[in-house]
């Protein structure tokens, strides 16, 4: 199942863990602290733009341009933050290697290197084009191999999305045994805990197929990947391949 932020009380974890000023009574940010909660995931990028953000310490502001934020103020951020669900962080390397249809590319792309990579629609589109058309094959299929996902790869590790900079933190969170940790402080009815707490210490952004970047790697055994492109283009009717109709999730063979 998946890990939603949601149902922690992170905010209290968080005021709990990280360094406060020398009286003990407030949390210290710069601005450049600010526009780094936004950019690893601490906020709902889609509801709360950066600009939007930064507007929320403008009371705090000091003299020296720091933002001091005792706990009240800093337990009301929660209101800002990303509380939907945590994947395991996307891995380009683990696609099916094969033949593609247009429309099976787009919907891994839309699947799971949309919500990893910071690019806008526009770049995307421009970057999966570019794609489409360096390992198009002369069938009009489009070959997926060792080098188109490490083309995909490179897109993301260099142009991470907020949402996967979360994902990577919280991998290495309960990599390192601290998701428990917080699982404890988690305010909830018993049954709730207990699934809480099974979910963590199942390490559930490392297990296998329980998210949606795991299951989407997975499910690409299902978006019908195209077989033998020049087998199905000398089907018994003779139908050629650019004539066979393409269903939303590609073809198999």
């Amino acid at each position: 199942m998946p890990f939603e932020l949601g149902q922690f009380a992170v905010m209290e974890y968080l005021w709990s863990t990280l360094e406060k000023t020398p009286d003990g009574k407030a949390i210290r940010y710069l601005p450049i602290d600010i526009e780094m909660l936004w950019k690893m995931g601490f906020v709902d990028t889609e509801k709360f733009p950066m600009d939007q953000w930064k507007l929320v310490f403008e009371p705090y502001r000091q003299g020296d341009g720091s933002f001091l934020l005792e706990k009240d103020a800093f337990l009301a951020l929660d209101k800002y933050r990303y509380k939907g669900e945590i994947h395991i962080p996307f891995d380009a390397m683990r696609i099916n290697e094969g033949y593609y249809t247009d429309e099976g590319l787009h919907e891994l792309f839309d699947a799971s290197v949309a919500p990893s990579c910071n690019y806008d629609g526009e770049r995307l589109k421009a970057f999966l084009d570019a794609l489409k058309e360096t390992f198009r094959s002369p069938d009009g299929l489009i070959r997926i191999d060792v080098e188109a996902k490490k083309q995909i790869r490179n897109l993301i590790e260099k142009n991470p999305s907020p949402l996967r900079n979360l994902e990577i933190m919280f991998d290495q969170m309960i990599a390192q045994g601290k998701g428990k940790e917080m699982g404890e402080k988690v305010e909830l009815a018993d049954t709730e805990m207990a699934t809480a707490r099974a979910a963590i210490e199942a390490s559930s952004f490392t297990a296998s197929p329980t998210s949606r970047s795991e299951a989407a790697a997975k499910n690409l055994e299902r978006l019908e990947k195209a077989k033998k492109a020049r087998a199905a283009a000398e089907t018994e009717e003779g139908v050629h391949l650019r004539k066979i109709r393409r269903s939303r999730k590609g073809m198999r063979g």
